[in-house]
C-alpha cells in the first residue's frame, strides 16, 4: 500500500497473527533470508501504532504464506533457526509489546531471565553456528523472537500460560 507520497508504508509488510509455525532456514533459502532481513531491519526502526521502534522482528511478521525460521535484530544480527537448549527455572514478569498489534497495550509476560540459544548467524558472507548464554533483555528479545517463530503471540492467551 503506498502513502500519499506514494511510496510503500513500510509497516505494511506487517500481516495478521497466524498459527503457521516457521520453517528451517536451507542453503537454498539464504538469498531470501539476506533481501528480506533488510525489509525486517528497517521495520526495527519503523514506528508502527502505539510503537516508535522494536528489539527485534521475526520472518512470519511479514510472511503468513511460508515464513522462515529466522528474525533480525535493531543491531542488524540475522539470527537464524534458533533454538532454546536450556533455561532458568523461574520466570520473571515485565511488560511487553508487540508490532504485530500495533494499536495493543503493552501486557505483563514470564520470561526466563537467562537462557542458552543455538543459532546461526553471518561473519561476512559465512554462515556460522553460535551458542550464546544471554540473561537480561537479550533473553527476553530472544523468546519472544522464538514465539513468533513457532506461531506463539502474547496477546492471545500466551501470558496466562507463563503466570
Amino acid at each position: 500500500m503506498e502513502n500519499q507520497n506514494g511510496k510503500e508504508n513500510l509497516t505494511d509488510r506487517y500481516v495478521k497473527p497466524h498459527k503457521k509455525f516457521a520453517r528451517t532456514v536451507m542453503e537454498e533459502d539464504m538469498d531470501r533470508v539476506f533481501k528480506e532481513s533488510v525489509i525486517l531491519y528497517k521495520l526495527c526502526y519503523a514506528k508502527t501504532g502505539k510503537y516508535a521502534s522494536a528489539f527485534a522482528v521475526a520472518h512470519p511478521q511479514i510472511d503468513d504464506k511460508d515464513p522462515l525460521r529466522f528474525f533480525v535484530t535493531k543491531e542488524r544480527e540475522i539470527i537464524i533457526n534458533p533454538v532454546i537448549q536450556r533455561h532458568t527455572n523461574t520466570l520473571i514478569h515485565e511488560k511487553e509489546g508487540c508490532m504485530t498489534y500495533q494499536a495493543a497495550a503493552m501486557i505483563s509476560v514470564g520470561r526466563y531471565y537467562k537462557c542458552e540459544v543455538l543459532y546461526k548467524t553471518m561473519d561476512g558472507k559465512r554462515l556460522i553456528e553460535k551458542h550464546e548464554k544471554m540473561k537480561g533483555t537479550r533473553a527476553r528479545i530472544f523468546q519472544h523472537e522464538i514465539n513468533h517463530l513457532d506461531a506463539i503471540y502474547i496477546y492471545d492467551g500466551f501470558e496466562k500460560d507463563t503466570k
